[in-house]
């Protein structure tokens, strides 16, 4: 497998990272599956402030669990996270745990995934710190 980003990855996370946001990954995938995508993409380490695997969680998605887990990693209540998700079971997930949940329609159409996020994309071209800050700020619990 090539283990290729979704258009605009890249230039996003170096975009929030510009910005001084914590980033993380919260995979339901275990440890050696995990060491396969870095042994293709050994950047996304550098990438990251954190990797969260499914060694790292009691429970996994659609259980709050992992990504509680990964807010808690990162210095954050989820409340204060932006979860960014294409499975059903990863977008209950990241709702349950009460942060604010961008859909990816990148495996499962925009229909399938509007209950379970707050907004939708195809992916991350024009995504940008500020963008992302609106949508927040639009959704977060007061």
């Amino acid at each position: 497998m090539t283990f290729d980003y979704i258009a605009g990855f890249e230039q996003f996370v170096a975009d929030l990272k510009r910005h001084g946001v914590r980033t993380a990954v919260v995979t339901s995938s275990n440890q050696p599956k995990m060491e396969s995508v870095y042994r293709q993409r050994p950047e996304l380490l550098d990438m990251m402030d954190a990797v969260l695997t499914s060694e790292d969680f009691a429970h996994s998605k659609p259980h709050p669990d992992c990504y509680e887990r990964g807010a808690q990693r990162l210095g954050a209540k989820p409340a204060e996270c932006l979860v960014f998700e294409d499975s059903l079971n990863g977008l209950r997930s990241g709702r349950a745990a009460g942060a604010v949940v961008i859909g990816l329609a990148t495996t499962l159409p925009v229909t399938e995934i509007r209950e379970w996020s707050d907004v939708q994309i195809a992916d991350y071209q024009g995504l940008t710190y500020e963008k992302v800050a609106e949508i927040f700020a639009q959704f977060a619990e007061k």
